[in-house]
C-alpha cells in the first residue's frame, strides 16, 4: 500500500496554518490599535474579518498570501459561529436539577425518605437548607 502522507503535503499545510494564524493575530491586533475598528463590536469585527479574508485573499497569486487571508477568513466564521452558539446556549441555559435557574421547586415525594419530601430546592443553590438559613 502506498503511503498517503507525503512530506511536501504537510509541510505546505503546518506553513499555511502557521501563516493563517499569525495573519489573524496581526489583525486582531489592528482591531485594538486602530480607533474606528476598535470600537466594533465582535459580530462587525468578525463580518470585517470574514469580507477582509475572502475577498482580498482572492486577489493574491501567492500562496503565503492567500493562506494569510484564508486564515483570517477563517478564524473570523469559527469566532462568529461560536458566538451565535454560545447566545443559545445561555438562552436555554438550565441548573444541573433541570430547572430554570432561580426557580423555585418542590422535590417529588416518591423518592424514598420522608425528610428528602419535605424540603424544597432552588435551582442553582448547592443545599435545600440554605433556603432556610440551616
Amino acid at each position: 500500500m502506498k503511503n498517503p502522507f507525503k512530506m511536501k503535503n504537510i509541510t505546505d499545510t503546518l506553513v499555511n496554518v502557521g501563516v493563517g494564524g499569525a495573519a489573524n493575530v496581526a489583525m486582531d491586533y489592528a482591531f485594538g490599535k486602530i480607533s474606528f475598528l476598535s470600537e466594533l463590536d465582535s459580530t462587525a469585527k468578525n463580518a470585517v474579518k470574514i469580507v477582509a479574508g475572502a475577498i482580498v485573499g482572492s486577489m493574491f497569486g501567492n500562496k503565503y498570501a492567500k493562506a494569510a487571508f484564508d486564515g483570517i477568513a477563517t478564524v473570523g466564521v469559527s469566532n462568529l459561529i461560536g458566538s451565535y452558539l454560545n447566545e443559545e446556549e445561555k438562552e436555554e441555559a438550565a441548573s444541573p436539577s433541570g430547572l430554570p435557574e432561580g426557580m423555585i421547586g418542590k422535590a417529588p415525594r416518591s423518592l424514598g425518605q420522608r425528610g428528602f419530601a419535605r424540603r424544597y430546592s432552588v435551582s442553582g443553590v448547592s443545599t435545600p437548607n440554605a433556603l432556610m438559613g440551616k
